[in-house]
């Protein structure tokens, strides 16, 4: 705690240091004992009444909460994974979920979503992508099967082969359901 100070007071700022910020002042020594204690960064910056500083890591951080709270409203349980770990969610000790936001825009002329899933082929059975409104408001949510899902950047237009998932919460049961009847 002491030595984290000293650190924010080096780099004047108001908020938690970065694993880069610690690093690039010669104390790669703290930033890996933040990384392995049980608290890691977010918990130490609670106990101090520090903010993140915002990232991509902060964003995904903040809807991956969400949807795991609306997993655990439809009676799921749901394990959050680690930052660096392939997938984001665990449900029920056997969907592996990754979690995408998109806010809508203009696509060639029409209204769309897109989500970035980075990768070609998933490390996750189920992607639930988060549509946002023009505002950042939450619109829908699309519940799909991994393995259809073979771009790195999935567009999602008004009219698409994948509403049919869309807020299509009872896939992920279904889901669940198969995989207990397969192992047992």
């Amino acid at each position: 705690k002491t030595e984290l100070i000293k650190c924010i007071e080096n780099l004047h700022i108001k908020r938690m240091p970065t694993a880069s910020e610690l690093t690039s002042i010669g104390r790669n020594d703290l930033h890996c004992a933040i990384s392995k204690s049980k608290k890691k960064y977010s918990g130490w910056a609670k106990e101090l009444s520090l903010s993140l500083k915002v990232s991509e890591t902060t964003k995904g951080n903040k809807w991956e909460g969400l949807v795991k709270e609306k997993l655990e409203s439809k009676g799921f349980l749901v394990q959050r994974m680690s930052t660096k770990h392939p997938y984001d969610l665990l449900v029920n000790d056997c969907v592996k979920v990754d979690v995408k936001v998109g806010k809508a825009h203009t696509h060639f002329g029409a209204r769309a979503h897109t989500f970035r899933t980075s990768k070609k082929f998933a490390t996750c059975d189920v992607y639930i992508c988060v549509a946002l409104d023009e505002d950042g408001k939450i619109e829908s949510y699309f519940i799909m099967p991994a393995a259809l899902i073979r771009v790195v950047t999935l567009n999602i237009g008004t009219v698409s082969k994948y509403n049919k998932y869309k807020n299509d919460w009872d896939f992920i049961r279904e889901f669940v359901t198969q995989y207990k009847k397969a192992i047992s």
